[in-house]
């Protein structure tokens, strides 16, 4: 009893710090790109982040993968980007990608026409 009491005190005074933080209330909202007017809406609600959005998903596939996260940061500042080295086993192949410009975490599939050499499965 004495250590749940203990614990539970730890927990209190950890979340008492997270609630304090006002980026913990920040709320991000997420929009997938590959979703029908997804685009057309951002813009007309955000044209700033629809013309980098545009640039992102036009150029992203003439970069190595490793190279778009670096990329991403640098030239639009993006942050919690996720661009994994998994290949969809499609036809043309493709790769997920999120990453978020200010407030707004944006999710795309990105068709891959860069692909060179075998595809090889996961097994």
């Amino acid at each position: 009893m004495r250590w749940t009491l203990i614990a539970a005190a730890f927990l209190l005074f950890g979340l008492g710090d997270a609630v304090a933080d006002t980026a913990f209330f920040r709320t991000i909202r997420t929009i997938d790109l590959d979703a029908s007017g997804a685009l057309e809406a951002l813009q007309q609600t955000n044209p700033t982040h629809y013309v980098t959005v545009r640039t992102i998903l036009a150029e992203v596939f003439l970069r190595p993968g490793t190279e778009v996260p670096r990329w991403l940061r640098v030239s639009f500042n993006a942050q919690g980007i996720s661009y994994p080295p998994i290949v969809f086993t499609s036809h043309p192949p493709k790769r997920l990608l999120s990453f978020t410009l200010d407030d707004t975490r944006y999710v795309a599939v990105i068709t891959l026409t860069n692909v060179t050499g075998p595809v090889v499965p996961l097994k």
